[in-house]
């Protein structure tokens, strides 16, 4: 084994290898567990010689609390050159075990965020002292770094540091891109001074990777046309998780905390760390990372997660639920700092029915089934059509006319026979294409609604999870029973604690040296001979029948046993004593928390498979809709483009009927007292009032019912014939709505509902008349209704929340609009909504989330950017209003110059035109 000597020509006995790096290997000191020693590959030069001594000589307490600092060196020989040198022995894992989910598993496993941040808090301190000394770490990064079981940091490779001497300071020439300042990327660090604001880089770095669960600031989703290395987005100051995201380019990942999810004032610091140069100090991060582990709380629902207490909502819940991960355990222990709940059996409950897996799916996605209005193409196209019929039936009377004048009504039917044959031919071949193309959307259509149905019934439950569910409620009765268990033992260990110390207590007190009233010293001899020698064995029935004792004796003895036992004070003699109640707890917390930590495990796969079925139901409801739209469109535009039937009944009637009707004339016209000319005007008029009769005859105009009829009459009419009335009287009513004539809608719908009484459609239509009249309470009255005949009518539920936006009842209404959100989690009016109704309660940051996730279903709604960029502004982030404004002036310029007066952004633009001039 190797022997070194340190500056005072101690010899030291390396043994173990415990690591190897670039520059040098990390060996055990033999007999000292406290040090270890770095020997070099390389020959030392003399300015790492000097700077190590220098180091050595230079040692304090409150760096070595913090740091692997150098304690001595290390030379080949005494008082030869030095070739390492000794620090102390730091038992600890790398940072990144920490922040990173599947390392914390194995060597944090009860770690939650409140000791990520208690860490990250330690980590500043670390580098508050080590810059309080004028020293830099330059070679900043997730190794340099290491954490112990308590969240202490203590940091690492401290002979590479930039050290300030009195005369010099040494310089630090590596470091690793991934914690490199921006003004750094890419040079050579060779020659370069290093500063304490290129630290303050990398500690924001790794404070970010803490509280975010490893993500570093400035890997995100890049949206330019090239994609950018990590090293570019530094470098370019593309921080992924600010409120700049048009400029940056770089979009946050998915499923990650957001920034406004941390306090304004780390969020501030961490948008100061990253697009500027001006980064936060150690110190500012020790205030403000305590600040804000102060203002963390307890999620009601899993006691392992801890969020900042001005939010409404648990993010770790809401990111978990989108991931199906599990970033915290439920089971805690002491290693936390937060006062944590213990394991509640009722919080797995919870957590179970919470895992929002709809395992009562309908037996079909709700299919729509009000049609909506034709296309324009298709309104057009069905002018062109009815156009095109009129002229043909006209040519053919005209024709038929003409070919009978010609050539006599026998040749002339011939003849027009044939013609009306070819215009039929044409009627039907000129509408042909478009007809075809909208049957074939519409099979397909029907299809993939087919296809629908059947996935939605296969998405009811994932595979395993019933065996999972099952799984889990057998722990939990396992939990049960043990607790109970455990509780019997503990009460029995205690009654034999309090018999040992009762029986202990008897054996104490002597009949020899008692002074028991009417027992002689004979008479203990005696009963001493027979066994009896202390009050524990001085019992009535083994007085009687074993020791054959007197009943005198016996009763004086037992009378004396009573004294004794009066004197037998309890104290805490249910207590146990420290080694059996440390035993019997080391046993019974092993058992509970095996059990726990299954419990656990088999949560997780229920929540990865309840995530799994979730998005598949999601993905299934994102194409019910588009696949609905497009089939309840072609239904409309087939209806709309109607058939030829009539134009075809009016040639048949028109061939046939003509030669008759010419023959009548042909015998009127032999009378003397008929001109010709009356004959012909006669003739002429009566066929063309014919053709227009039977163009029109196919049309049945909608059955109204008398608006004098009486509820009796109404009572003896068929069902077939109400529900005609009321459907009727719906379209009737929806046409006045069109013309914005809403009292005569209102009175439609009232008219209708006398015939059918349960008709949802006509309750809606009549709240929602109502409610244009602005007629709010009636509306809700009548609503109230609606949700009476269909509770889970959406459309009722939509109409009511309008209502209360409108009374400015913003709580119900923001009750109502989450409902439907969470129904329909693709729904832009319904999250517009919740977003006003947010913005009405003053909750600003719950309406940005509102009018975001708008954003996300349609990025062109300009109300939805006009209300963000307000919310923003009220939230006081100019800065983001700025950005909603520069969305809206490609989509709306007039909403955008509104949002622009309302957000004041021209004091904004001016003060940003400042800024950019300075900069340049």
């Amino acid at each position: 084994m190797p022997t070194f000597y340190d500056s005072q020509n101690q010899p030291y006995v390396l043994t173990e290898q415990l690591g190897r790096g670039g520059e040098g290997t990390v060996y055990a000191c033999d007999g000292d567990f406290e040090m270890v020693a770095k020997i070099y590959h390389e020959p030392v030069d003399e300015e790492k010689a000097e700077k190590l001594l220098w180091m050595a000589g230079n040692k304090e307490d409150q760096l070595l609390k913090v740091a692997a600092w150098v304690i001595d060196v290390l030379r080949d020989k005494p008082d030869g050159r030095v070739v390492g040198f000794l620090m102390p022995n730091v038992r600890a894992k790398e940072i990144h075990e920490l922040y990173s989910l599947k390392s914390r598993r194995i060597y944090f496993p009860e770690a939650t965020w409140h000791f990520l941040v208690h860490t990250a808090a330690n980590l500043a301190r670390a580098f508050y002292l080590l810059h309080r000394n004028d020293h830099i770490m330059g070679d900043v990064n997730h190794g340099n770094c290491v954490v112990l079981a308590d969240g202490t940091v203590k940091l690492i490779d401290c002979d590479s540091y930039s050290i300030r001497t009195d005369r010099l300071r040494y310089p630090c020439e590596v470091g690793v891109t991934t914690h490199l300042a921006p003004e750094l990327q890419g040079k050579n660090l060779r020659g370069v001074e290093r500063l304490s604001k290129h630290d303050n880089f990398g500690l924001a770095v790794i404070i970010f990777q803490l509280l975010f669960l490893g993500r570093h600031p400035f890997a995100g989703n890049y949206l330019g046309d090239k994609d950018k290395s990590l090293e570019d987005c530094i470098r370019e100051y593309r921080f992924a998780y600010g409120n700049n995201k048009e400029m940056t380019k770089v979009e946050q990942p998915p499923g990650t905390l957001s920034l406004s999810e941390v306090s304004p004032r780390l969020a501030a610091m961490f948008e100061r760390a990253f697009l500027i140069d001006d980064r936060p100090s150690p110190r500012e991060w020790i205030e403000a990372l305590e600040d804000f582990s102060g203002n963390l709380k307890q999620c009601t629902l899993h006691p392992g997660h801890h969020y900042y207490n001005q939010l409404v909502n648990c993010p770790w819940c809401e990111i978990e639920s989108q991931t199906g991960l599990m970033l915290f355990p439920f089971v805690t222990s002491d290693i936390d700092l937060g006062n944590d709940q213990p394991f509640n059996i009722f919080t797995v409950e919870k957590l179970i029915s919470n895992l929002g897996v709809n395992r009562d799916l309908p037996a079909r996605p709700p299919k729509p089934s009000v049609l909506p209005p034709p296309s324009p193409g298709i309104l057009a196209t069905q002018k062109d059509n009815r156009n095109r019929q009129i002229t043909i039936v006209t040519v053919q009377f005209f024709a038929m006319v003409l070919l009978m004048a010609l050539f006599g009504i026998g040749a002339g039917v011939f003849f027009g026979l044939c013609l009306m044959i070819f215009l039929i031919i044409f009627l039907n071949n000129s509408e042909k294409v478009i007809r075809d193309s909208l049957n074939d959307t519409l099979l397909s259509a029907r299809q993939a609604w087919s296809q629908i149905e059947s996935d939605w019934l296969s998405a009811a439950v994932p595979p395993g999870f019933d065996d999972d569910l099952d799984g889990i409620r057998k722990k939990i009765d396992s939990y049960q029973k043990f607790q109970q268990v455990s509780v019997k033992q503990l009460k029995t260990l205690r009654e034999d604690v309090h018999r040992r110390k009762f029986a202990e207590h008897l054996r104490s007190f002597s009949l020899a040296d008692s002074e028991i009233p009417g027992i002689t010293r004979e008479d203990c001899r005696m009963l001493a001979k027979k066994g009896v020698r202390t009050a524990a064995e001085v019992e009535e029935n083994r007085l009687r029948h074993f020791y054959e004792v007197t009943d005198e004796m016996a009763g004086k003895l037992l009378d004396w046993r009573r004294a004794v036992d009066g004197k037998f004070e309890t104290g805490d003699d249910g207590e146990l004593p420290e080694e059996e109640k440390a035993r019997f707890i080391q046993e019974t917390s092993g058992n509970r928390r095996r059990i726990e930590k299954e419990i656990e495990h088999l949560f997780a796969s229920l929540r990865s498979a309840s995530v799994f079925v979730r998005k598949k139901q999601q993905g299934i409801y994102a194409k019910t809709e588009s696949v609905a739209k497009e089939m309840l469109q072609t239904e409309s535009d087939l209806e709309k483009l109607g058939t030829n039937s009539s134009a075809i009944l009016a040639l048949l009637l028109i061939t046939f009927l003509t030669p008759f009707f010419g023959g009548i004339v042909s015998e009127m016209s032999s009378l003397p007292t008929r001109p010709s000319t009356t004959q012909t005007y006669e003739t002429g008029t009566t066929s063309e009032q014919g053709g227009k009769d039977l163009l029109s005859a196919p049309v049945v105009p909608p059955a109204f019912p008398d608006k004098n009829i009486t509820d009796s009459e109404i009572a003896r009419l068929s069902e077939a014939k109400r529900l005609e009335y009321a459907g009727n009287l719906l379209i009737q009513g929806n046409t006045f709505i069109e013309t914005q004539n809403y009292s005569r809608a209102a009175e439609k719908f009232r008219f209708g509902l006398r015939f059918d009484s349960k008709n949802v459609n006509l309750v809606n239509q009549l709240g929602y008349a109502l409610y244009l009249q602005g007629d709010y309470d009636e509306s809700l009255e009548v609503l109230d209704r609606a949700l009476k005949i269909d509770k889970n009518n959406t459309t009722t539920k939509n109409f009511i929340g309008i209502n209360y936006l409108r009374q400015e009842r913003f709580s119900d209404a923001r009750r109502t609009f989450t409902g439907l959100t969470q129904k329909d989690p693709d729904s832009l009016n319904g999250f517009f909504n919740l977003g006003l109704a947010q913005e009405g309660l003053k909750n600003y940051k719950a309406a940005i989330k509102a009018f975001s996730r708008a954003i996300e279903i349609d990025q062109s709604d300009a109300d939805s950017h006009y209300e963000l960029g307000v919310c923003l502004y009220k939230r006081g982030d100019q800065k983001g209003a700025y950005e909603q404004y520069s969305v809206l002036l490609a989509r709306d310029e007039l909403m955008a110059k509104r949002l622009y007066d309302v957000a004041e952004l021209e004091a904004y633009q001016r003060k940003m035109n400042i800024i950019g001039e300075i900069e340049q």
